[in-house]
């Protein structure tokens, strides 16, 4: 009887001692964050202090005139005594200029805007990178019910350093609607039909960027063999491979060249809000359905920053609805918070519920398997 008492007795301090650890490992996951901190505002003041004796922050963003106005006017607005330093570009030569100052002993950049691939490929492996949920101080950041599943999404499997605040649908295609008709690119193979020899853009699917999403999204829905033989009929049937996203979305619209494989949609929206027309685009295919991008809408704090405070403020106010608004203004994104308006947008933007859509900005999702990277390098390496 004894033996049988004492067995139950440890049998319920096994399902007790279960209960409490599934209990911490559920405040494990967003800590601190379901609710601000209670003395939030103490320590708020004290960074924003500290941030105006610094004076500035440096921050890698996107490029484009309608970004740049958009995060140095809307951040000034807010913090009049602290100055944006905004440089922005391509997301890849970003970190290519991070890396050879770092390499140098030089540290200029505190904030990094910028796709996953860049961060999570780039930044993340020179140990670049700061964690970032220590940083999120303002409740109107850190109070997941402002967000999208009521949760903070990290694109790198650790949930530290790479936070999204971008989720949208990547499109795919652009192509010139005075040459184009949108139900002759309709399903993927249809890009290689032989009358687009010599007429098709692609965006290097080397360096991160919507080419190199692109061709993810390839890889994935076709498997790699049938995909590495599109690989080479695609390479075959392009008038020219290019980094330049300005100059290949302009290409396309000015006509020299009727289609665009991997068009950087950020830079694309900024040229529509300044005139850019007669285009149109395919975010999914028929046959394979699309993929759900963070774009340029991550962040990463640069560590041995050179204003670390003001790093940590600017951070927080891009995160706030004053912040992802001017954001989705000017590049045209959704944001993950939920209080942000949504009718500026281009409907084919928003993810559809129910949608095929692959998710491409996860780190497990940027990491390409060694029989893809030797094809690409084949095909496109210079």
């Amino acid at each position: 009887m004894k033996h049988k008492k004492l067995s139950r007795y440890t049998q319920r301090l096994a399902v007790l001692s279960f209960a409490i650890l599934g209990f911490l490992f559920v405040i494990r996951l967003e800590p601190a964050l379901a609710q601000p901190a209670p003395d939030w505002k103490q320590r708020w003041e004290k960074v924003l202090s500290e941030a105006r004796k610094e004076g500035k922050a440096v921050v890698f963003g996107p490029p484009g005139e309608l970004i740049r106005e958009a995060m140095t006017r809307g951040f000034s607005k807010a913090f009049p005594d602290i100055t944006i330093e905004y440089s922005g570009s391509r997301s890849a030569e970003q970190a290519t200029k991070l890396k050879a100052e770092r390499d140098g002993g030089i540290y200029s950049a505190d904030v990094f805007l910028a796709g996953t691939t860049t961060v999570l490929t780039q930044l993340k492996p020179m140990k670049a990178v700061d964690p970032i949920r220590p940083a999120l101080i303002l409740p109107e950041v850190t109070d997941l019910k402002y967000w999208k599943s009521n949760s903070m999404e990290f694109a790198d499997v650790d949930g530290l350093y790479d936070l999204v605040f971008v989720n949208k649908v990547l499109a795919l295609l652009m192509y010139n609607s005075n040459v184009v008709k949108a139900d002759e690119l309709s399903d993927l193979y249809q890009l290689l039909d032989p009358k687009w020899k010599g007429k098709i853009v692609l965006n290097d699917p080397l360096p991160s960027g919507a080419g190199n999403v692109a061709f993810r999204w390839i890889w994935q829905v076709l498997g790699q063999e049938k995909a590495t033989d599109y690989y080479k009929r695609i390479r075959a049937q392009a008038g020219v491979v290019d980094r330049d996203q300005r100059r290949q979305i302009e290409w396309v619209a000015r006509g020299k060249y009727a289609i665009l494989l991997g068009v950087s949609d950020g830079v694309l929206e900024q040229l529509a809000q300044r005139g850019l027309k007669d285009f149109g685009l395919n975010p999914e295919f028929k046959d394979y359905g699309g993929a759900v991008t963070a774009s340029f809408g991550s962040v990463g704090l640069i560590n041995r920053a050179p204003h670390p405070n003001a790093a940590i403020v600017f951070l927080n106010w891009v995160l706030t609805r004053d912040g992802q608004t001017a954001w989705s203004r000017a590049m045209g994104h959704p944001s993950r918070r939920l209080d942000v308006p949504t009718d500026h947008l281009p409907p084919h933007s928003i993810p559809k519920p129910g949608g095929r859509y692959w998710l491409s900005h996860h780190e497990k999702e940027v990491t390409r398997s060694a029989e893809e990277v030797k094809i690409l390098k084949e095909l496109f390496g210079r």
